[in-house]
């Protein structure tokens, strides 16, 4: 587990990142083409996705009813990850995550930290997780209509993962007992971690690309992000 004084220290950077931003907070959402009418239903599969706007089913990966816009190309696995370029070393995509649960330690994984329900204690935990994945932020942004702390990590194409439990993966950075699965971060790729309150429950959507993805990819899953519109 993690000390106190580290937490506490966590903490206290985080309340006045959000004091800080708590005026942008309740800006106008960023511009985006999607309706909130959108009709179109993601398949629970694995398959290609018609290019436009749809609604997600809502699942044990998300407790909050969003839509998004997909441009084409993309596809859909397990129902949940939507993907470009999937497999390759330029792939980009975006998922929805529950998270209560943080590994101490990415490189070595094990014992995790249960995080407490809000926001602030998931970025907390993130930002005092031990390993070489660390997380840099908070900012405070807005998702989907609504207010989010931001993350994002970097992890660099020759780092060594010799002496860590998932050598050939990654580094592990939380688990979601929602639905038994681990978000594992492999090097060479960047993620962005959107940290939301929906309702009164915390909702997670993270965005990764590789350091092969092209300029061009990289402005379209940010457009896809902004697409983002949670609903009631």
């Amino acid at each position: 587990m993690r000390d106190g004084s580290g937490r506490a220290l966590a903490l206290a950077v985080l309340l006045t990142v959000l004091t800080g931003c708590e005026g942008g907070a309740s800006d106008e959402p960023h511009p985006s083409a999607i309706s909130t009418t959108a009709s179109g239903t993601i398949p629970t599969g694995t398959a290609s996705i018609e290019p436009g706007a749809h609604r997600p089913e809502r699942s044990s990966w998300s407790v909050a009813d969003f839509a998004v816009t997909l441009p084409d190309g993309w596809t859909v696995q397990e129902g949940h990850t939507y993907l470009k370029h999937s497999d390759a070393d330029d792939e980009l995509g975006i998922q929805a995550y529950v998270v209560d649960e943080v590994f101490t330690d990415s490189c070595q994984g094990g014992e995790v930290m249960e995080v407490g329900p809000t926001a602030l204690d998931l970025a907390a935990a993130l930002l005092t997780q031990r390993g070489p994945a660390k997380a840099h932020g908070p900012s405070g942004l807005t998702l989907g209509g609504a207010p989010a702390l931001y993350l994002y990590y970097k992890l660099p194409k020759n780092l060594d993962l010799t002496t860590c439990t998932l050598e050939e993966d990654g580094l592990r950075i939380w688990h979601s007992s929602s639905v038994d699965r681990t978000f594992v971060l492999p090097p060479g790729v960047y993620a962005w971690v959107y940290i939301l309150e929906v309702d009164g429950e915390r909702q997670v959507f993270v965005a990764h690309f590789t350091e092969k993805t092209s300029r061009k990819d990289v402005n379209e899953l940010q457009a896809v992000l902004d697409s983002i519109r949670i609903e009631p």
